[in-house]
Formats: C-alpha cells, sequence, structure tokens
C-alpha cells in the first residue's frame, strides 16, 4: 500500500486528512513568501505558486469538511495569491523561452526578438509589484488566524 504524501494515517477520518493535508500545503506556501517577495529566488516563486496551486486542490477536495462562509473567505484568499504568483511565474517562463529563442535566432531577427523579451520583462515587473501587495496584504491580514480558526486550530491566538 503506497504511504500518504501528507503523512495520514490510513484510518484517519475525513476530517483530519482534511487538516493534515491543508496544513502541509499552507506551510509549504508561507515558507517560500520571504524568497519571493525577495524576488532574487525564481525557484521561492515556483515553489510558492506550486503550494498555492496544491493547497486550493486540497481545499477543493476538503470543501465538504468545513462550514461554508469561513470556507470560502479562506479560499478566495487563496486564489488571490495563486493568481498573482501565476502571472509572475507564466512572465518567467515566457521570458526564458524568448530569451532561447533570440540566441539561436538569425541576426536579423534579435533586435525584434530583444524588444519583444524586453516588453516581456516590463509587464513581468509590473505583475511582480501586483504580487509584492498582495504577498504584503495577505501577511498583514488576518489570514493565517483565520486559517487556523477553519482548522479548528484558534487557541494558538487565545489568551
Amino acid at each position: 500500500m503506497a504511504k500518504s504524501a501528507y503523512d495520514i494515517a490510513p484510518d484517519a477520518t475525513f476530517t483530519e486528512a482534511a487538516h493534515t493535508s491543508l496544513r502541509q500545503q499552507l506551510e509549504e506556501m508561507m515558507s517560500n513568501l520571504e524568497g519571493t517577495r525577495a524576488g532574487d529566488d525564481i525557484e521561492a516563486l515556483h515553489d510558492m505558486r506550486v503550494a498555492s496551486r496544491r493547497l486550493r486542490a486540497a481545499l477543493s477536495v476538503f470543501a465538504a469538511a468545513f462550514s461554508p462562509k469561513p470556507f470560502n473567505v479562506t479560499e478566495k484568499e487563496v486564489a488571490r495569491v495563486t493568481d498573482a504568483l501565476g502571472a509572475v511565474r507564466d512572465a518567467d517562463v515566457q521570458i526564458e523561452f524568448m530569451q532561447k529563442v533570440e540566441e539561436g535566432a538569425p541576426e536579423s531577427e534579435k533586435v525584434g526578438l530583444h524588444a519583444f523579451v524586453e516588453h516581456l520583462q516590463k509587464g513581468r515587473d509590473k505583475e511582480r509589484t501586483v504580487l509584492v501587495k498582495e504577498l504584503n496584504r495577505l501577511e498583514k491580514s488576518s489570514f493565517r488566524k483565520d486559517f487556523d480558526a477553519l482548522l479548528g486550530d484558534e487557541e494558538k491566538y487565545r489568551g
């Protein structure tokens, strides 16, 4: 029998499995926040995006385990971050691809390709500004507290 990627016991309840997997994906996503915000580690951005997408998928799978209103708030917050991460990551991938095309292109095409890469980089810079604002907003918001409350861990914030 295959071992759970989330170290979930075979006899765990649906709710226990939800809590374990959601907590792990949240921690993975948030562990890459600083590197992503700093902008000098494209792997942190990639890893944060992957974790946020996995968190969204897990939220979708386990939605039935939670009250709709707080769940929907949490899901929307994760979606906002995932979208902002995706815009920057997609731009990175496009830029990297076009730079490789530019390297192998005939001299007569390099000027146009270089201009296009610069255009992509300006767009990425704008998306990155949006991403940093989104990460700052998320960090200053009650997202972590609300997430813990959703999972029943709100006692971390009492007294």
